[in-house]
């Protein structure tokens, strides 16, 4: 929705723009502390909003891994079997940590919005490419990523990145 808006204007204000409108999330979230502005501006233009109302399925289990959530209004269930597993709400985050695996993982359980939510989404190799421009900011960005729910299916190869390499064992 915003992105089209968003096309008519200059990079640096759709920049601008973007860092506004992901300014809570860039301030409030211990990973990203420590950046740049112009690696927030970057990430930013890189995270999109998602709503979802009640009832709304995010992701099924079995789903390619494609993208790492904040959560920033709202509260989603996360069901194993259809067994509720865990419940998750304002500045939670849910995912992958895309940095230990050179592929994305399978979820390994569904996400259901309980009630309305506000989610910032980030794909994966958005996240991975602005890492890679701001190495300085990588290493604390990895060491600062809480995720509240790992959704990758463990039973899924192992891989291990210390630099963004991304060697398999």
């Amino acid at each position: 929705m915003y992105s089209q808006v968003l096309k008519g204007f200059p990079e640096c204000l759709q920049a601008d723009i973007c860092l506004h409108l992901n300014q809570t999330l860039l301030q409030n979230c211990k990973a990203f502390t420590g950046a740049s502005k112009g690696c927030l501006r970057a990430l930013a233009m890189k995270f999109k909003t998602t709503h979802a109302p009640p009832g709304d399925t995010l992701v099924h289990s079995g789903d390619v891994l494609t993208a790492l959530y904040f959560l920033s209004r709202g509260s989603i269930e996360i069901l194993k079997d259809d067994i509720v597993v865990a419940i998750l709400g304002k500045n939670d985050i849910f995912g992958e940590m895309v940095h230990l695996y050179a592929k994305p993982g399978k979820s390994n359980a569904d996400v259901r919005a309980l009630t309305y939510c506000d989610l910032h989404k980030i794909q994966r190799e958005d996240l991975l490419e602005v890492l890679d421009m701001y190495p300085e900011f990588s290493d604390q960005f990895l060491t600062n990523l809480e995720l509240t729910f790992n959704l990758r299916d463990e039973s899924t190869k192992v891989c291990i990145d210390s630099k963004l390499s991304m060697y398999c064992c």
